[in-house]
């Protein structure tokens, strides 16, 4: 203890080592932690003004670029974030062009923004795009193409569904033909579910099913049945879900009492709450039937 202290009358002592205790030490650990917070708060502070990351896109390091084209992407996909003025969209343009002697990585996540912003002043870009050596960014191209259900790339989706090497490419284009939803797909789309890939053959009966056509509804009823999904070692439970996910609401959209026996099942026996919930609301919302669970 301080000779001040000493000095002092026991009672004042008191009240001084109540005053450090109770008061001025809370107080200095109050103002040093918030102190920490702003610093810290400022240091990860993330920018979500996308003019400033294409600023960093042009500009930045070479890391610094291909984040910033990542996030870019990400913040693209809020339709309340997208930029509508033409400035934007020139400057966003042009860094798409100079992207193509750059990490590849910046152009396919500037591919996917473009796509994500729905708009289709991006369509003539995204489909000189589609001669880019890197794989992974041609499939970054079709699936924005599709995002903007641009319809002048039905041909060239067409015809990378039939010639593509990559399975990768040919899934893609499949998904994009079914997002762009125009009815001069349908008849490739039928053909493509007799694919000997699994993936693609779902998801032109999910691409047909959005359009209204029927002709794919018994490969939706075997996305139905979880059992079906144990035939594919390569797929594991988090994808089994989402599948079934997905073909629920594709059953929503194309009303057929063939599903109706699968999702009573999946209402009543699934392991998955949120699978059980979403198949009760489709049976009683879209085909007006309730669980008899008495």
């Amino acid at each position: 203890m301080s000779e001040e202290k000493q000095n002092l009358p026991e009672g004042q002592s008191r009240v001084y080592v109540l005053f450090y205790s109770f008061f001025l030490i809370p107080l200095m650990i109050t103002v040093f932690g918030v102190m920490f917070f702003i610093i810290v708060k400022f240091l990860t502070f993330e920018n979500t003004d996308p003019n400033e990351y294409l600023t960093q896109i042009k500009i930045g390091s070479a890391s610094k670029r291909w984040q910033s084209a990542y996030e870019l992407s990400k913040i693209l996909s809020d339709p309340g974030k997208v930029p509508v003025d033409n400035q934007f969209r020139d400057r966003m343009l042009a860094a798409y062009e100079q992207s193509l002697h750059d990490d590849a990585k910046v152009r396919m996540y500037l591919a996917l923004a473009m796509g994500r912003t729905g708009d289709e002043h991006y369509g003539v870009s995204l489909m000189n795009g589609l001669q880019d050596e890197s794989l992974a960014n041609r499939i970054a191209t079709v699936q924005s193409l599709g995002l903007l259900q641009y319809e002048p790339a039905i041909e060239k989706l067409i015809q990378l569904v039939k010639s593509s090497e990559a399975q990768e490419m040919r899934l893609a284009a499949t998904v994009a033909l079914g997002q762009i939803g125009n009815d001069s797909s349908t008849k490739v789309l039928r053909i493509l579910l007799e694919d000997e890939e699994p993936n693609i053959r779902w998801d032109a009966a999910i691409a047909l099913a959005k359009m209204g056509d029927d002709s794919g509804a018994e490969i939706i009823e075997g996305l139905l049945d979880r059992q079906y999904y144990k035939n594919f070692n390569e797929i594991d439970d988090w994808e089994t879900e989402k599948a079934i996910m997905v073909a629920i609401q594709i059953s929503s959209q194309l009303k057929d009492v063939r599903f109706a026996d699968d999702l009573k099942v999946l209402a009543q026996n699934d392991p998955n709450m949120k699978i059980r919930d979403a198949a009760l609301k489709t049976l009683e919302k879209v085909y007006n039937m309730e669980l008899n669970n008495g």
